[in-house]
């Protein structure tokens, strides 16, 4: 993580689609956030590859709320739903359905 003034790095890759998407989760949570780098690829080995990457910038107050945001944005909920028997037609489901693919059924409450 990079600091500068009042500024925090919490996020940095070289997908600028990523970068994007994760200041859109940011956005979306209420925290401000700031793309920075997003067109200095091209400058990649006229410029150390680390300083190419494009980044997003968050308040330093607002970073330790931005983190797990973050991690959740790229690796998934930290809680997995469980599977689920569909209960009109038997099948088996994984826990991100929230239909049975076979028949339609919703998943329960």
């Amino acid at each position: 993580m990079t600091t500068f003034a009042d500024k925090t790095c919490v996020f940095r890759h070289p997908n600028t689609m990523l970068v994007s998407h994760v200041r859109n989760v940011l956005d979306s949570a209420g925290i401000e956030a700031t793309l920075r780098n997003m067109t200095l690829a091209g400058g990649a080995g006229e410029l150390p590859l680390d300083q190419c990457e494009a980044e997003v910038w968050v308040a330093s107050t607002a970073a330790a709320r931005a983190e797990p945001l973050v991690r959740e944005a790229l690796d998934g909920p930290a809680t997995r739903t469980p599977g689920w028997r569909c209960f009109h037609c038997g099948e088996w489901l994984e826990g991100v359905f929230d239909t049975c693919w076979q028949c339609g059924a919703s998943r329960p409450a």
